[in-house]
């Protein structure tokens, strides 16, 4: 267990267990339910029954849902932290295609091109033919059939605005930017290691405040530096930026760790990841808005605007969370209940054992399952770095529509995300089905419902938007499967050994996210369509790739090597949910 989640100062409890479990342990309990008779360095001896009693009475006066639980404010401040963070993240993606003068980096191409043309070459007349065609190419940026697409999708009346808004002032280059994208997610890989550790050292209170600190200069930063001294040192602001932002996931697991019974770990997990979709719909929408606004700056103006956010968020969190409940204004019943409800965990710590890392690296289960995770976020980060990119460049949208339709599949994850978990819970509850059935059952939905979205999208032009968006928003609606499919087996297919796991599975999904946004970057420099499909293709490979794999060697079933002698309970999934990863955060 997490530093901080016990105290010194409370006496202990014995608590019998029932004979297939763990002999005894240890729980620490507020000193309002010791013995007002014995000091606190005496131990009281307590029935299991009598102690379920009082568990019981304090569960019924330290309800989640009423106004004076510290536990659902403490839930409610991670989604914001998750999504105030997300918006100092996501913002950029919008920000980049008002950001970059695309006319600039046009013309450069083509003069790059006519310097090429040697005068021997210009002699030559088939030699002329075929320069004048590379030319031609270059400045349509379509060489297949530019022309009757562009002419067909024009709209004269918005060519203005479109120039005013889309077109920035700062000549990056396609590969500049998806290296820009990528710097953010190498900064979280970076501390997917070290991140939890700090938690554990200086407290997680300490260790996310001074990250958002982090994330809200760099951001305030960003216009600056972007100006002044060009991409590449962007790059490096972003990768800081990434550093102060990937150690938010861990820290989240630890305070949800102390200040969660197990009953309300899936519950808390539920409310504070809605931050997540959240920031991704408010970034992508705020920041079209805020572009148009050039009396304020246009997109220099919106991280001044998330930075802003990103400064008082910095001081609700000081004034409102503690690492954890003795430290915290919560009450005896609460404090009891928080305790008690968490012995299971407790007996878990107790009964730890080293981590077998070379039966976890070897094993085919466990690789289903970090490769699902590493298509989760492959397809999700590509999809929240670039969709605004491809309705830009492909399908002519306005700056206002595209803010909103980039925005609206995340609202649909987000309704699909409870969805998908509530039928998954009928499933399991009513045993309709094997829990090992439901899992791969989900994760084919998302795996293979998403890659055929795509496959599909590569047949649509601009000529056909709403097809477009409709395949967009359902393939990413549809990647709602994934939570009740492999991260439920996070949690199932070896429960004592669960922490690393997650942190294997955390470690593909964070390489995954530095590689999408590059890959996409480098195979769509010019806005083709043909680009563009090339994308799809392979996102949906990656997505057929992983998904057949784990319906093959995936599982949810306890492993042979990850089961304890004398203890045969499986772990319910929403005991340990918090590991749980929906791809969107660094």
């Amino acid at each position: 267990m997490a530093q901080g989640c016990t105290t010194k100062e409370s006496p202990e409890l014995f608590v019998s267990t029932p004979s297939n479990s763990y002999r005894s342990t240890v729980l620490s309990i507020p000193p309002h339910l010791s013995s007002s008779t014995e000091g606190p360095q005496q131990r009281q001896m307590v029935s299991g029954s009598s102690a379920d009693v009082t568990l019981e009475s304090a569960k019924k006066k330290a309800r989640l849902w009423c106004k004076s639980s510290q536990r659902l404010r403490i839930a409610l401040v991670l989604a914001l932290a998750l999504g105030i963070e997300g918006l100092l993240r996501s913002n950029i993606n919008m920000a980049m295609v008002c950001m970059v003068n695309k006319t600039a980096l046009i013309e450069s191409s083509a003069a790059r091109s006519v310097r090429s043309v040697t005068a021997a070459q210009l002699l030559s007349t088939d030699n002329f033919v075929a320069q004048n065609y590379t030319l031609t190419a270059t400045l349509s940026r379509n060489p297949e059939a530019p022309a009757v697409a562009d002419s067909q999708c024009a709209q004269p009346e918005e060519t203005e605005e479109r120039a005013r808004v889309y077109n920035g002032d700062l000549p990056w280059t396609s590969r500049e930017q998806a290296m820009i994208f990528t710097s953010f997610y190498m900064g979280g890989l970076a501390v997917v290691l070290p991140g939890g550790l700090l938690c554990e050292k200086y407290g997680a209170k300490f260790v996310v405040f001074w990250g958002a600190v982090i994330n809200a200069v760099g951001t305030v930063m960003t216009p600056s530096v972007a100006y002044m001294l060009g991409p590449y040192a962007v790059m490096a602001l972003r990768f800081i930026m990434g550093c102060g932002q990937g150690i938010l996931v861990p820290c989240m697991n630890v305070l949800i760790s102390c200040w969660f019974p197990a009953a309300e770990k899936s519950t808390a997990l539920a409310i504070s990841t809605t931050g997540n979709q959240f920031s991704v719909i408010i970034a992508l929408f705020l920041t079209a808005e805020l572009c148009q606004i050039t009396a304020l700056g246009g997109w220099a103006m919106s991280f001044y605007v998330y930075a802003v956010f990103g400064f008082v968020f910095c001081i609700l969190w000081h004034c409102v969370v503690a690492d954890h409940p003795e430290s915290a204004r919560v009450s005896p019943d609460e404090l009891s209940y928080i305790h008690g409800e968490n012995i299971h965990h407790v007996m878990s710590s107790r009964n730890s054992k080293p981590m077998p890392w070379k039966k976890i690296l070897t094993s085919p289960v466990i690789w289903a399952i970090a490769l699902s995770s590493f298509s989760q976020s492959f397809v999700t980060v590509g999809i929240v770095t670039y969709i605004p990119q491809y309705y830009k460049s492909i399908l002519k949208m306005k700056l206002s529509s595209n803010g909103v339709m980039s925005a609206l599949p995340f609202v649909i994850q987000l309704l699909t995300k409870i969805l998908f978990a509530a039928i998954a819970d009928i499933l399991n509850k009513r045993k309709i089905c094997t829990m090992n059935t439901v899992t791969k059952m989900f994760n084919l939905i998302a795996s293979f419902g998403c890659g055929v979205c795509l496959i599909a999208l590569t047949m649509v032009d601009c000529t056909q938007p709403l097809y477009a968006i409709v395949l967009v928003v359902t393939g990413v609606g549809l990647t709602s499967g994934y939570i009740p499919g492999y991260n439920t087996s996070i949690v199932c297919v070896a429960p004592i050994y669960t922490s690393g796991i997650a942190s294997f599975c955390k470690l593909l999904a964070q390489i995954a996210s530095v590689a999408s946004p590059y890959m996409i970057g480098l195979l769509t420099k010019n806005g083709q369509l043909v680009e563009w499909q090339l994308v799809f293709y392979l996102i949906s490979g990656v997505l057929f790739t992983t998904g057949l794999f784990f319906q093959i060697s995936g599982s949810s079933e306890v492993q042979p090597w990850a089961k304890v002698e004398g203890f045969s309970e499986q772990p319910k999934p929403q005991e340990t949910a918090l590991l749980t990863n929906d791809g969107n955060v660094a």
